[in-house]
């Protein structure tokens, strides 16, 4: 598997007539899979990330069967090492009701349900109707010490109502957002994904209380600066909403902020700022008073507002509102 690679493919590339076996040649030898249309239309969009040790794959597509395992891997075996699955296991959810056959069993999982399950044994997946879905997919040899039982939880579908599932669906978005990171930050990204996805489908002991101090606590710190982000323009937006979203106490809230180097007051202003600074170097914000765009970016004082923008940015809002301005004119 490459060290950090983006794959995307969109069948909207093509003439429709030649989607289908586009699809199958190039995304299909890709991820060692045979691919059948369940519609007249054919229609499938991918973004895979590979990264150091695990990969995670978005897409969607209208109703298809896929299938792998037994000769289609070997038909497949000349393929690209991207979709390397000889010792990989996957974990999979999807926007809508999917049906599994793999290992003996034969279930209909419900919408944001995970699947785990096993990329060298046969397995068929369908899609009764278009869907968005998300694959990750680990090393065998990764999961087996931290998952006890590892082969019994395949096919052991966790509902999409689990915290633990909801922080593993929000990590994996920051893993598409980190494109670019750094080596150092993309290996702690796929220790972090490893210590939900044991969390999820049952962590030894030595695993949980690992996890307990290293992945978990990362995705909630991802997902509390994800809420707080969503919520820039509220005044009176505090740590306790962060706390009651993720249902934790304010105080552990600070000592995760506190963990990451920057309390939890300080990474609210500096991210209120930059959103202003934004909004400000905007030409298309140029008529908007200064005194609105600071209200929006959930700052109730305009004093306090021009004293910590000219304190983090070096001038003052009129600077970049006027540079923006000329940019305009």
């Amino acid at each position: 598997m490459p060290k950090s690679s983006v794959f995307r493919f969109s069948t909207a590339e093509f003439p429709e007539r030649e989607r289908i076996a586009v699809y199958r040649e190039v995304f299909g030898r890709c991820a060692t899979l045979d691919i059948t249309p369940l519609s007249r239309e054919c229609r499938a969009d991918v973004e895979w990330h590979v990264l150091p040790g695990a990969s995670v794959m978005w897409g969607g597509n209208s109703p298809h069967r896929y299938m792998w395992g037994g000769t289609i891997a070997q038909r497949f075996r000349a393929g690209p090492d991207l979709g390397k699955t000889d010792d990989d296991c996957l974990v999979t959810w999807a926007m809508s009701p999917t049906h599994f056959q793999h290992l003996g069993k034969e279930i209909t999982v419900e919408t944001g349900a995970a699947t785990l399950m096993s990329c060298v044994d046969k397995a068929t997946i369908e899609h009764a109707r278009p869907i968005r879905h998300v694959t990750v997919k680990v090393p065998r040899a990764t999961l087996k010490p931290l998952i006890m039982g590892l082969e019994d939880a395949f096919m052991r579908p966790v509902c999409a109502e689990v915290d633990v599932l909801r922080l593993l669906k929000s990590y994996a978005e920051s893993v598409r957002i980190c494109e670019n990171a750094g080596s150092a930050l993309r290996h702690a990204m796929v220790l972090h994904v490893c210590d939900l996805i044991a969390l999820a489908f049952g962590a030894t002991g030595d695993t949980m209380e690992l996890a307990g101090r290293r992945g978990l606590p990362a995705a909630r710190l991802d997902a509390m600066k994800k809420h707080m982000l969503a919520h820039l323009g509220e005044p009176s937006f505090s740590v306790r909403d962060v706390a009651r979203a993720q249902g934790v106490s304010p105080r552990y809230v600070q000592m995760l902020f506190d963990r990451d180097g920057l309390t939890f007051s300080s990474f609210l202003l500096r991210s209120r700022l930059a959103l202003a600074h934004r909004r400000l170097s905007d030409p298309a914000s140029a008529r908007l008073p200064i005194g609105t765009i600071a209200i929006d970016c959930g700052f109730g004082d305009l004093s306090y507002f021009n004293q910590s923008f000219r304190r983090a940015y070096g001038e003052t809002p009129t600077d970049v509102k006027s540079r923006a301005r000329r940019r305009r004119d």
